[in-house]
C-alpha cells in the first residue's frame, strides 16, 4: 500500500491550496462575510475561494480601470496539494475499512467450522481446532493494529478538512487595464469564514475606569493561509435596503398596517471600497486596530492579521478605557439586591454582543449587553455587592378598605428599608422603587416617605441617592396609598 507520508514533504513546500490568490481584506458583517482579493491586471484569470456566482462579483477601486470580458466558472474539484492529500487519506481510510471487514469475515468463517465425526479422526480435530484458534487470535490482533492506523488516518484527515472544507472553487476570467498604477480588487461572498465575537469589559473600582476590549475568534477553512490582511468588522447586517419604505396613507379602521422591522441600510459603496487601504505585504508588521466612521455607519478594523487555514485565530479590534462613576443600585421594586454599577460615556459605537464581565480583574460572568451608543451615558451592572446588606420589611398592607362614608376605597402599602454598608469604603447607593401609575383622574396615588427622593419619573420610577460610610446604617420608610371610587 502506498504510504501517505510521501505527500507530507510535498505539501510543506506548498504555500496554499491556490496558486494565484492574493487576499487583501475581509469584510465581516453580522450576517455575511466578503473576501476582497487583489487582481493582477497583467493576467486575465484568477482563482476565487469557494463557489462564487457571477451576480455576486463586485470590482472595487475601478475609477482608473477598465474591465471587460468577465466570466465566472465553478469547478467541483481542486487539484492542489492539500486536496490531493485529502483525497488520498480518504482512499486509504476506505482501504483500511475494507481490510478490517474482510478479516472479520474470515474470523466468522473460521469460527463456524464444524467437524463431522465420520469425516475426521480425533487427531485431525485437535490439529484443526488448534490451527483455527491461532488464526482467529492472529486476525483479531491484526484488526486491532488496523483500527489504530484507521484512527490515526481519521484524525489526520480531520485536521486537513479543517484547513479546507470544500473542493469547490471558481475561476474568474477578465480583461483589465488600469492607469496611474491603480490597484484592482474583486469582492465576493464567502462561507469559509466563521467568527465568534465578544467583548471583555473590566471595571476598575480603584482607578474608576472601564476597559472595553472588542475581540473575535475567527476561523477560515479555505485551504489558503491569509497573510497580512485587513479585517473590517461591521456593527450591522449586510442588507440591500438602501431606500426608506414607500410612503402610504394611513386609513383608520380599514386595514392595520404591517409592522416592518427596522434594519440597517447597506453601507455606502464608496465607503466600503475605500475603507480597506493598500498596505505593504510584510509579515513582520505588528497587528493594529482602528475605529472608522463613514457617512452613516461605523466599523472596526484590524490590520496586518494572519489567518492560518483551519486555525482559530484571536483578533482584537479595539481596546479602550473610559472614565467611570461607580455606585450601588438597589432594585427595591424587585429582589432588593445591591448591584454594583458603573456609568460611562464611550466615544465609539458598540453593537449588541455577548460580553465577559470583570470587576478589578475578577471574572463576574457573561451577559448579552445592549448597544453602547457613542457619546451617550451607558450603565453596566457587575453582579451583587455582598458587602451591602439590604432589608425590606412590609410593615403595613391595607387592601381596599372603604372610607369617607363608603364612597371610596383605600389601599395602603408601607415598607421599612434598612441598608448597611459592611465594606471598608464609602459607598454611593441609589435605591430604585416603583410607584403605581394612575390612568384615571378619579384614582389618586400618594407617596409615603419622610425622605426626599432624588428623582421621580413619569413611568413610576422613583430614586433615592444615599451615601454611606463604612459600617454606617440607614433606615427609612417607603410606601404609597391608592384612593379610588367605590363601585357597588
Amino acid at each position: 500500500m502506498k504510504k501517505i507520508n510521501s505527500l507530507l514533504i510535498v505539501s510543506l513546500l506548498s504555500t496554499g491550496a491556490y496558486a494565484n490568490i492574493d487576499v487583501k481584506s475581509l469584510d465581516i458583517y453580522k450576517n455575511r462575510t466578503f473576501i476582497n482579493q487583489y487582481l493582477d491586471t497583467e493576467k486575465n484569470s484568477v482563482d476565487l475561494i469557494g463557489k462564487v456566482n457571477f451576480e455576486d462579483i463586485r470590482f472595487l477601486n475601478t475609477v482608473d480601470c477598465k474591465i471587460d470580458n468577465i466570466s465566472v466558472i465553478s469547478n467541483n474539484y481542486s487539484n492542489d496539494a492539500l486536496s490531493s492529500r485529502i483525497k488520498e487519506y480518504k482512499q486509504n481510510i476506505a482501504f483500511k475499512t475494507n481490510e478490517i471487514t474482510s478479516i472479520k469475515n474470515i474470523i466468522q468463517n473460521l469460527s463456524s467450522i464444524k467437524f463431522e465425526k465420520d469425516a475426521v479422526n480425533l487427531k485431525n480435530i485437535k490439529e484443526v481446532s488448534s490451527y483455527t484458534q491461532k488464526e482467529i487470535e492472529r486476525n483479531h490482533n491484526l484488526i486491532y493494529k488496523l483500527q489504530l492506523e484507521l484512527t490515526k488516518y481519521n484524525q489526520e484527515l480531520n485536521e486537513l478538512t479543517n484547513k479546507k472544507n470544500s473542493n469547490v472553487y471558481s475561476k474568474l476570467n477578465y480583461n483589465a487595464t488600469c492607469k496611474n498604477g491603480s490597484n484592482l480588487t474583486v469582492s465576493y461572498p464567502t462561507f469559509n469564514v466563521s467568527k465568534s465575537s465578544f467583548y471583555e469589559i473590566n471595571a476598575n473600582s480603584k482607578d474608576k475606569n472601564v476597559e472595553i476590549k472588542n475581540k473575535s475568534f475567527i476561523t477560515q477553512n479555505s485551504g489558503y493561509d491569509f497573510k497580512n490582511i485587513d479585517i473590517n468588522m461591521y456593527t450591522y447586517n449586510y442588507s440591500n435596503a438602501v431606500n426608506p419604505q414607500i410612503f402610504r396613507a394611513k386609513y383608520l379602521d380599514i386595514i392595520k398596517p404591517k409592522v416592518v422591522s427596522n434594519t440597517y441600510a447597506q453601507a455606502d459603496a464608496i465607503a466600503m471600497e475605500m475603507a480597506p487601504k493598500k498596505m505593504m505585504k510584510s509579515s513582520a508588521t505588528a497587528p493594529a486596530f482602528s475605529y472608522n466612521e463613514t457617512t452613516t455607519k461605523a466599523f472596526f478594523k484590524a490590520s496586518h492579521i494572519n489567518l492560518l487555514s483551519g486555525v482559530k485565530n484571536a483578533v482584537i479590534f479595539s481596546n479602550d478605557k473610559y472614565k467611570a462613576n461607580n455606585q450601588i443600585e438597589i432594585d427595591g421594586y424587585s429582589s432588593s439586591n445591591a448591584f454594583y454599577k458603573v456609568d460611562f460615556k464611550s466615544d465609539k459605537l458598540y453593537s449588541t454582543q455577548n460580553t465577559k464581565l470583570y470587576l478589578d480583574g475578577t471574572y463576574i460572568g457573561r451577559s448579552y449587553i445592549g448597544e453602547i451608543r457613542k457619546d451617550k451615558e451607558t450603565s453596566l451592572y457587575l453582579g451583587i455587592d455582598s458587602f451591602i446588606d439590604v432589608k425590606k420589611d412590609l410593615i403595613k398592607d391595607m387592601k381596599e378598605k372603604p372610607f369617607f362614608s363608603m364612597s371610596k376605597l383605600k389601599t395602603e402599602k408601607l415598607w421599612k428599608y434598612t441598608i448597611i454598608n459592611n465594606s471598608k469604603e464609602e459607598k454611593n447607593i441609589t435605591l430604585v422603587e416603583r410607584l403605581p401609575i394612575s390612568k384615571h383622574e378619579d384614582i389618586k396615588v400618594k407617596l409615603i416617605s419622610k425622605v426626599k427622593y432624588t428623582k421621580k419619573e413619569d413611568n413610576g420610577k422613583i430614586s433615592y441617592d444615599i451615601k454611606l460610610k463604612p459600617n454606617e446604617k440607614f433606615s427609612f420608610d417607603f410606601g404609597y396609598t391608592i384612593e379610588k371610587p367605590y363601585k357597588k
